[in-house]
């Protein structure tokens, strides 16, 4: 495996909030948004209005571009390899890049939809020395672009973490959270029936897509809206399988399917394209659709099918970054 350690690496466009601290254990990694934030309005504005001003009209620095690039701009030679996760929106970053650093190895990676005819693109950029990834199938498949599923974001560098996370006192059999949306409340549903029939328990959340209006769902414990990540982990933590909801035209893996690989637990998922990944087994993923709902109660009291550490290690940031770097 390529050693991260003998690379500098710039990553643009990273989710940076909240902060996450882990990232301190990768010295060799730089994660940061592509354009300054926090601008008052009126230079958001402008900043704005850069976007969409022909090159040749951009005559004062305002109204540029890479004015409003953020402070990874000075130091750009420093990096052998630079990846815009899902920021393209233009050449102007391609190019400023490529100007102050051209032997880089310089890529783009897609974790969302990419809409014909707008400038994400990759086919817009075959003239560029850039090279496309995605976690994608239908993405990789028509634009010829590199597979590399994503990473558990949330992952620390000591698994030993996870050794003691996975420990927890099982608190319910069945942990699901998730917007209100598409056919999620009829499945909910069909699956609380199955659960309360097989005396199995279980919290499923559905949360309304309108933030400010409470939880509707009536086994919804007290409390209402979103929860916070930190209460996320601990209800996967306590729960003996996780319920994944796929949204319609959604592909990839989701967070809940790095949780139940992660923290040893079972999922449940109306996702078939999961059969493809190398930590899939039978006995710790039920696909809906696939298998009755009569086997659920079986499956959930069966033993967990323990993976191999050098499989879950490829979906960490270091695992994932090899699919980028060069020897």
């Amino acid at each position: 495996m390529n050693s991260i350690k003998n690379h500098r690496i710039l990553i643009l466009g990273w989710p940076l909030r909240p902060p996450q601290d882990w990232l301190s254990h990768y010295p060799e990694v730089s994660a940061v948004r592509i354009y300054r934030e926090d601008l008052p309005r009126s230079q958001k504005r402008l900043k704005d209005l850069s976007f969409h001003m022909p090159r040749a009209l951009q005559l004062a620095d305002s109204v540029t571009p890479s004015h409003w690039y953020g402070d990874w701009k000075e130091h750009i030679e420093e990096y052998d390899t630079v990846i815009l996760i899902d920021e393209v929106r233009g050449r102007d970053v391609f190019d400023y890049i490529l100007s102050h650093n051209p032997s880089c190895n310089l890529c783009a990676f897609y974790d969302s939809p990419v809409r014909p005819g707008t400038p994400k693109e990759p086919s817009r950029y075959t003239d560029m020395p850039v090279h496309f990834y995605t976690c994608d199938r239908q993405i990789a498949e028509k634009y010829h672009a590199t597979f590399a599923p994503y990473f558990y974001i949330f992952s620390p560098c000591d698994f030993d973490t996870y050794d003691v996370l996975s420990q927890g006192e099982c608190q319910r059999d069945v942990f699901f959270i998730g917007e209100e949306k598409g056919d999620r409340r009829t499945r909910i549903e069909e699956i609380t029936k199955v659960l309360d029939q097989a005396g199995l328990t279980h919290e499923l959340r559905l949360v309304p897509q309108n933030r400010h209006r409470s939880l509707f769902h009536r086994h919804k414990p007290a409390g209402t809206g979103y929860m916070p990540y930190s209460v996320v982990q601990e209800r996967v933590r306590t729960s003996r399988a996780i319920l994944e909801l796929i949204s319609d035209g959604q592909t990839g893996l989701t967070q809940r399917s790095f949780e139940a690989l992660f923290l040893r637990k079972k999922l449940i998922t109306t996702s078939p394209e999961i059969k493809s990944y190398d930590f899939y087994h039978p006995q710790n993923v039920f696909i809906l659709g696939e298998r009755s709902l009569e086997e659920l109660p079986d499956f959930l009291h069966s033993p967990f099918h323990s993976i191999a550490p050098e499989i879950v290690q490829q979906y960490t940031l270091a695992g994932w970054l090899q699919h980028f770097l060069r020897a």
